[in-house]
């Protein structure tokens, strides 16, 4: 077992005096490397991402923050050893900790005793004593940044989220920080104190004792919300434990504990026989941790910087040859040839929504800060006692504006924020990213097998070919191919790849749906198959084949990927293993025999899948079961399907509906109780309509007529609305920006403001 990964092309050789030696991951704020200093020490070394290098504000914090992290001292942290903040990309190194990273632990081996949760936090405050102690604030503890040695937690990478802070990178819309364990104030734009890191430390321990946060999962901008408007969820935590991380995540930093009183409680930890605890891994670690951490312990460090070998079974377009026979599964019997009017409304629809559920890794709808309620931290939950009851945030909003910042010759379609990029597919073709701040070119990838953008997943951008269904990994940052795969690399044999239904990139790894053509002699028209691919190297991982007309909706959540499929006997939601594909449970959402009723939109919240179908049905399923829970139908006109994507914020569920056989329908948006389907409210849209999240107590949504509308999230009224285009506005939104196609031919930004009321 080891804590590092091989050197890929572009990587350093030494940094200042260390060389090095091997990858031991990257963040938002850099990449972090394996290094030995000149007399042969280990050490971890810091390379800041180069646009930050570029922010001389960054490199002023950054050089007093390191000055303030050299002061740093205690047995649960890893001591900063040297730094460069004025070199041409600044960087730090520390004393390097073979330790096994908490989540990794936690995702491994699950949810930890009471007994180890308290030692854990009995390090994690011992560590934030020291940090505090000379007026450091770490600002961004969450789970890969606590490493687990043999004597004890080692919390890391303090001493550079603060200087991130007020940064471009910040201003074009990124958070520094994790969602479920960024405070309340942080996420409202007020001053973060050591009390934020307090918040975190709460929310760790509840994410080792239960293996999830106490605010749940799902997209960023849910959890965001649910940190500032709803108490955590503290089931199955010890009573005494249970108060400890009560306290720790009060709304109010005010309310929280200090650090040192939290050393008193939590130091007080008992080994298994009684006695006091003490930091040895018997003592301290679940068992299967402990022999995790020990392997880590005796595994050697390289000595000359290793380099990924060539790997004959990974496909590429110029280079290789095909993959290795990987293993697949059946979910049922052979449909009948479906029709070329259903195919090609398949073809149209996935276009439409290819890059809108990269699940997590994207933030496109992600809004924080500015975004949410200014009475966050009174202590209201933010629930309305209107006719609506649901428990949405309660509207003010009476104007809505898009304030124009700038407009741009790139008109790309479909725009995806992320990273400080915006990236989209032009109209002229090439895959394209502009600056968010500016609209001023960063780069063009002129490939023609890269014509449809499919998400963005930890700096690469995924792209696939509508011709001959290459998939590819482009580097974000600078706008290269990382690597290449070929449709053939999951095309069973006596097929031919027929094109993607869906692509969805998720915790590394690019999901795919296809479908593939038969032999013209075949009794049936064409099979379809699920396959995951590494984001990171391009290597296939499974595909399992399905006999039955795959849907084109498709999430990933938690582990595990949520798809439909219609069959002759009716339509089904499925979950298969991430990892391996295997089949976790099948739901039959409808008894019908004309292959109707297909899932159009799915998402994931608090143990539950909401998907809505082509026969205008919303469900929810236990995640965990696959059992109905209830089912939901708005009383409309004619046959409307559920468009994605879905949203579940605060207790209730939103999303769109729209005709399906005609690009100039009405349609209407939705908000439908998460507990039990009661339809809450409807507003009818002049054309189909796009959710793009929460915005101080309302719902802001786009439709292809042109218009961005906002409406009273709890009650669907008070509406407000203004123009964004002539047509479909192909619009994104991040960081209060609205991103749109402005019908000129040209990419605009606009800054969102909701005022009166």
């Amino acid at each position: 077992m080891q804590v590092f990964t091989p050197l890929e092309a572009g990587d350093p050789e030494r940094v200042g005096p260390y060389r090095i030696v091997g990858r031991l991951g990257s963040g938002g704020m850099g990449r972090v490397y394996l290094a030995r200093s000149p007399g042969g020490r280990a050490t971890a070394v810091k390379v800041v991402h180069e646009e930050l290098a570029e922010d001389a504000a960054f490199r002023r914090r950054f050089g007093r923050e390191v000055a303030a992290a050299r002061r740093v001292t205690g047995p649960f942290t890893a001591p900063l050893v040297d730094a460069d903040p004025h070199a041409d990309v600044p960087w730090l190194a520390t004393a390097h900790v073979p330790g096994y990273p908490l989540g990794s632990a936690v995702a491994a081996h699950g949810a930890w005793p009471e007994r180890s949760v308290r030692a854990l936090g009995a390090g994690l405050a011992e560590a934030l004593e020291a940090i505090h102690r000379v007026d450091v604030v770490h600002r961004d503890l969450k789970p890969s940044n606590v490493l687990l040695a043999s004597d004890g937690p080692r919390v890391i990478d303090f001493g550079i989220s603060m200087a991130a802070d007020d940064t471009k990178l910040t201003r074009t819309g990124a958070m520094v920080g994790s969602p479920g364990y960024l405070p309340p104030e942080q996420l409202v734009g007020r001053e973060v104190g050591p009390a934020g890191d307090v918040f975190a430390l709460g929310a760790l321990l509840v994410f080792a004792a239960t293996g999830t946060g106490p605010f749940g999962g799902g997209h960023a901008h849910g959890v965001n919300y649910r940190v500032v408007h709803e108490q955590p969820g503290l089931e199955g935590l010890p009573d005494g434990l249970a108060d400890i991380v009560a306290r720790c995540l009060a709304k109010d930093p005010l309310l929280r504990p200090g650090v040192p009183e939290l050393v008193g409680e939590l130091g007080r930890w008992e080994g298994d026989e009684g006695t006091g605890g003490t930091f040895t891994p018997a003592a301290w670690l679940p068992a299967p941790v402990a022999a995790d951490v020990g392997a880590l312990g005796a595994a050697p460090l390289p000595d000359e910087a290793p380099t990924a070998p060539a790997d004959p079974d990974l496909p590429t377009v110029t280079l290789g040859p095909a993959p290795t026979a990987v293993a697949t599964a059946p979910l049922g019997a052979a449909p009948t040839r479906p029709s070329l009017a259903a195919r090609l409304r398949g073809t149209a629809r996935r276009r439409r929504t290819a890059v809108l559920a990269s699940a997590g890794t994207l933030v496109v709808l992600a809004v924080v800060a500015a975004l949410l309620l200014p009475d966050a931290l009174s202590g209201s939950s933010g629930r309305g006692d209107g006719d609506g009851g649901t428990g949405s945030p309660t509207a003010a909003a009476k104007k809505l504006a898009a304030s124009e910042q700038w407009s741009s010759d790139a008109d790309l379609w479909r725009p995806v924020v992320a990273d400080g990029k915006v990236v989209g597919v032009g109209n002229d073709g090439p895959l394209q990213a502009v600056d968010p701040g500016s609209g001023e070119p960063v780069w063009t990838y002129d490939d023609p097998s890269a014509s449809s953008l499919e998400g963005v997943s930890d700096g690469l951008v995924i792209a696939s070919g509508s011709e001959n269904g290459t998939i590819q990994g482009i580097d974000l940052k600078r706008g290269k191919r990382v690597w290449s795969v070929p449709a053939k690399a999951h095309t069973a044999a006596g097929t031919t790849w027929n094109l993607y239904k869906r692509v969805v990139v998720a915790d590394g790894t690019v999901y795919v749906n296809a479908m593939y053509d038969l032999p013209e002699d075949s009794e049936r028209y064409g099979t379809y198959a699920v396959s995951a691919v590494d984001a990171a190297t391009g290597r296939l991982k499974w595909t399992r084949t399905i006999e039955h007309i795959l849907s084109d909706a498709l999430a990933v959540v938690d582990g595990v990927v949520y798809g439909g499929v219609r069959e002759s006997d009716g339509s089904y939601l499925y979950a298969l293993d991430a990892d391996t594909g295997d089949q976790l449970w099948r739901y039959r959402a409808s008894a019908s025999r004309n292959y109707s009723g297909e899932a159009t939109a799915i998402t994931v919240s608090d143990g539950t899948v909401y998907f809505g179908d082509s026969r205008s049905v919303l469900h929810a399923v236990d995640a965990r079961r696959g059992t109905k829970l209830w089912t939901s139908e708005p009383d409309l006109d004619g046959v409307e399907e559920w468009l994605e994507p879905l949203m579940v914020v605060d207790g209730v569920v939103y999303g769109g509906t729209g005709d399906p056989t005609s690009d100039y329908g009405s349609g209407a948006v939705h908000g439908v109780a998460a507990d039990s389907g009661r339809l809450l409210w409807t507003v009818s849209t002049e054309r189909e309509p796009e959710l793009h999240g929460p915005l101080d107590g309302s719902m802001l949504f786009s439709t292809r007529a042109g218009t961005l509308h906002a409406v009273d999230a709890r009650t669907g009224g008070s509406p407000a609305e203004t123009r964004l285009s002539t047509d479909d506005p192909d619009a994104a939104v991040a960081g209060g920006r609205v991103y749109f196609d402005g019908g000129d031919g040209r990419l605009h930004a606009g800054r969102i403001s909701l005022t009166g009321g």
